[in-house]
């Protein structure tokens, strides 16, 4: 029987990455201290922003849990290895007080001049989606985040502090405070 990373190595279209990542991973994070956070977990979403480090490919298929920080660089290690043109973007409501909404990251490829964008951490929008653009593929992806945040309860004044930036690979291993100061660092899009 075939490890989870011979599986993962073997392993040669998007389509076969996208049915890998349903069946073996789920939601959830590792925390600095090894502890594997799920959603069932009381102190899950409490202790996240304290607790939180970027895993590496190892770790999640190690731990098989990951949150789209983690599932994003798990996407951008396989299509760059595929020979992928790749890009990963990070959206956020940027207020100047503490705030509890959703962020995100995900990231898109390229194949024969058209934009894909690759979605397995949003469970409302799972899948592989098509574009004629880049332009095209944003608009949607920020009207899906739009949606979440209205869900929310976002406040207009609020929505209004939406940010999408593109950025390079974080180093693993760094929290997610660090994760966003790097984040944040990058340019807008």
């Amino acid at each position: 029987m075939k490890s989870l990373v011979e599986k993962y190595q073997n392993i040669t279209t998007p389509k076969e990455l996208l049915k890998f990542m349903n069946q073996y991973f789920s939601y959830g994070y590792l925390s600095k201290d090894g502890r594997v956070f799920v959603p069932t977990d009381t102190d899950f979403n409490g202790s996240w922003y304290l607790n939180y480090q970027l895993q590496s490919v190892n770790d999640i298929l190690q731990t098989r849990v990951g949150n789209c920080f983690d599932m994003v660089e798990f996407e951008r290690e396989w299509f760059s290895n595929h020979g992928y043109q790749i890009k990963t973007f990070f959206e956020m409501v940027l207020l100047d007080y503490n705030n509890s909404y959703s962020m995100h990251s995900f990231l898109i490829y390229e194949e024969d001049d058209t934009w894909f964008l690759f979605e397995f951490s949003d469970f409302m929008h799972k899948g592989i989606f098509k574009f004629p653009t880049i332009e095209k593929l944003l608009e949607y992806q920020k009207s899906n985040y739009i949606s979440i945040l209205q869900d929310q309860d976002i406040k207009n004044t609020e929505l209004e502090k939406l940010i999408l930036k593109e950025f390079k690979q974080p180093k693993t291993g760094i929290t997610a405070s660090e994760y966003l100061d790097y984040i944040l660092s990058e340019s807008f899009v």
